[in-house]
């Protein structure tokens, strides 16, 4: 396993339980909120989910 797989689990997870983009920025290391917002389309996902539930 690489360090930026691992990296990638850690901000999907962050990501899946609600955590803001810009804490996860932080978190990972990335200079650019634009290369964190590439994990945005999870949270998507689990608003979606969420409203599936209804």
């Amino acid at each position: 396993m690489h360090f930026h797989t691992l990296r990638h689990s850690f901000a999907s997870a962050l990501v899946q339980r609600g955590i803001s983009l810009y804490a996860i920025k932080e978190l990972v290391g990335h200079e650019n909120i634009k290369t964190t917002q590439i994990y945005s389309h999870l949270q998507k996902q689990n608003l979606m989910d969420a409203v599936n539930l209804l």
